[in-house]
């Protein structure tokens, strides 16, 4: 479950952004305290409580860095092959770009320390850190390391191959 000062936090930032009145804010406080587990953005999401773009919002607040979408983004495959799978799950974090010796990452808890001293481990990039919504990043990933759609990818670039190849074969007669 998340610490209550994070949900405090990101409740007061809905209110300070004028998404809801603090009433509304306390109750589903209280609502999601009585479920007593899961993701706070996730509740609010799937309850249809809040917009995800206002969820983007209170996050950049909550956090005071940027938020980023990450839904619909196709992410550059040379750079998440940088990091494994594990990791990027682990933290709830992806590689957005890189800009000369700047590295863009998107995470769900810039807070998370321990994963940005983790990252020194496999890139020696100043990072740049974005906030985004978790479970919007963990498909992000999911989808990238999708085996069914690396395996279809692969196939296809063969079967383009071979194709190119079969065509040599073939003489022009005019």
């Amino acid at each position: 479950m998340e610490h209550s000062s994070f949900v405090t936090r990101f409740a007061q930032a809905l209110v300070k952004n004028k998404v809801m009145k603090e009433p509304e804010a306390e109750s589903f406080i209280q609502e999601f305290h009585d479920r007593a587990k899961g993701n706070v953005v996730s509740f609010l999401l799937e309850e249809g409580i809040v917009e995800r773009e206002d969820i983007l919002k209170a996050l950049a607040s909550v956090f005071d860095v940027p938020s980023y979408d990450v839904r619909g983004h196709f992410f550059n495959h040379e750079i998440l092959l940088l990091f494994p799978q594990e990791f990027l799950e682990e933290h709830s974090l992806i590689p957005l770009e890189i800009d000369e010796d700047i590295m863009t990452i998107v995470m769900s808890n810039p807070e998370d320390e321990e994963a940005l001293e983790e990252l020194g481990n496999y890139v020696n990039y100043s990072i740049t850190v974005y906030v985004g919504i978790q479970e919007h990043i963990k498909d992000a990933i999911e989808e990238y390391y999708d085996t069914d759609l690396i395996t279809a990818e692969i196939e296809e670039q063969e079967e383009d191959n071979n194709d190119e190849e079969d065509d040599s074969d073939i003489v022009d007669y005019m």
